[in-house]
């Protein structure tokens, strides 16, 4: 028996509904995003969860930034959306499939990820409820090319959980991942009137510039941010010790209905490029 006929797999969505269905459709529509723009040698970036049509450039500048690096292995973390739980989620499936093509999960890395810590399971229900990660799967497929991924949700933003998530990430990647993306998939502002959303993601952006992982966690916590992908960030800047530059690329935003007007959610597009090889504590 064919053993790719045994591999679980994880279908889209949102496909049809955020970004098209049609593989041609779809590949045109992020030719249109790269077309003429340049390329860099990213390690992290973050990339934003929304419908193309208000956050396909911002998802697309963000892959870019990273397009020249040597990369074989793709990280996507992701906030639980939900319910939040103190767990950190892997997929049992696989294969993770939208119409630009099929990604294989690097079950090796899966393994030295999860080992034998418990707040760290595998349930596909989370995987299947979440669009944040699935969002990014087009890009990749696209700009990044053959590589494997690693899909990751995070259930809360605490300090504890953050901890585990970034040991975790040093059991697979070491504490100077080589060939490794890591995408943190984050919007910047929740959804709620245009002057406090951008005025949070002002203060978000100013916080992921200086690198302080525990202060964006705290921030996050109290509610001074809002961006949901906080703690996924917060846990590869300590893996590397806050060493990156970071590039505020491109920004968009949402416009509420006509019953809602004046409400918005901030996106950005953002890179980080590693200045020093870091430890972790």
């Amino acid at each position: 028996m064919n053993n790719a006929k045994l591999k679980k797999m994880r279908k889209p969505i949102v496909q049809g509904i955020f970004y098209p269905s049609d593989k041609e459709k779809l590949s045109q529509l992020i030719d249109s995003y790269i077309q003429d723009k340049s390329r860099g040698q990213s390690n992290l970036i973050i990339s934003p969860h929304a419908g193309y049509s208000t956050t396909g450039q911002q998802m697309a500048d963000a892959f870019l930034s990273a397009a020249s690096s040597d990369i074989h292995e793709v990280v996507i973390i992701s906030p639980v959306h939900r319910e939040e739980t103190d767990k950190i989620i892997l997929p049992q499936s696989s294969i993770f499939y939208t119409a630009a093509g099929e990604l294989e999960v690097n079950m090796k890395s899966l393994h030295l990820f999860k080992d034998d810590d418990p707040s760290i399971i595998r349930d596909e229900i989370p995987h299947l409820e979440e669009h944040g990660i699935e969002d990014q799967l087009p890009f990749i497929s696209h700009i990044m090319g053959d590589v494997k991924i690693l899909p990751v949700l995070l259930g809360k933003t605490t300090i504890s959980m953050v901890k585990k998530l970034t040991k975790a990430l040093r059991r697979a990647y070491g504490s100077s991942p080589e060939n490794v993306l890591f995408v943190v998939t984050s919007n910047l502002s929740l959804y709620e009137s245009e002057k406090n959303a951008l005025a949070k993601a002002n203060r978000a952006l100013e916080l992921f510039e200086k690198g302080d992982w525990r202060e964006i966690c705290e921030q996050k916590r109290t509610g001074q941010i809002d961006a949901c992908g906080s703690g996924c960030l917060s846990a590869v800047l300590a893996l590397y010790d806050k060493s990156f530059e970071m590039d505020l690329i491109s920004r968009s935003k949402s416009e509420g209905k006509e019953s809602e007007k004046g409400k918005i959610v901030s996106y950005g597009a953002v890179s980080f490029k590693e200045k020093c090889n870091g430890t972790i504590e």
